[in-house]
């Protein structure tokens, strides 16, 4: 009986431990230099959009949420009026649609984005995976920039600020001033 009981204790560390271990792994957001988590998600149009078939080209994630909307925008804005033309980088905002209540249909959703469009591709996150993935702020948006080859090259938690759009151009500039080496 002993030993019945001590089985059952070491199984039940063993799986605390795996348990805490997989927490901890969640708990980590992608750092400057990993390769960026994949993701497939929808825009309000429901064409799918994926990250891994964007390689060869520059991408810039807004990832944020109803609440931080303008913030997102003015982003998205600065990002348009210096790239629009530019059909080696895409910018995309990507929203976590978690905090939609239930009864509004995704229709209804999608087709008020469709009257009033973000100034760049918007992407809708409804279960939340790639905000939990990247690990994003709530009050701020979460800023990451993809090379061509899927490396992170820039992360913020950061409110629009002409400073820090700056240094963001520099290094969106600097991606583009090497040949693309897929």
């Amino acid at each position: 009986m002993k030993l019945f009981i001590a089985a059952i204790i070491c199984i039940t560390l063993f799986g605390m431990l795996v348990s805490f271990a997989d927490e901890k792994a969640e708990t980590d957001p992608p750092k400057v230099g990993d390769t960026a988590p994949d993701w497939v998600l929808q825009d309000p149009e429901e064409k799918e959009h994926n990250l891994k078939k964007l390689r060869g080209k520059v991408v810039f994630l807004i990832l944020g949420n109803r609440k931080i909307r303008k913030e997102d925008d003015k982003w998205a804005e600065a990002f348009q009026k210096d790239y629009r033309e530019n059909t080696q980088v895409n910018a995309y905002i990507i929203a976590d649609m978690r905090s939609v209540p239930g009864f509004i249909p995704k229709r209804f959703i999608r087709g008020q984005l469709k009257k009033n469009p973000p100034p760049v591709k918007f992407l809708l996150d409804w279960k939340g995976e790639v905000h939990k993935q990247y690990q994003t702020e709530k009050k701020k948006p979460t800023l990451y920039l993809i090379s061509q080859k899927g490396t992170i090259v820039f992360h913020r938690k950061a409110d629009f600020k002409p400073e820090a759009y700056a240094e963001l151009k520099k290094e969106i500039d600097k991606l583009l001033a090497v040949p693309d080496e897929k």
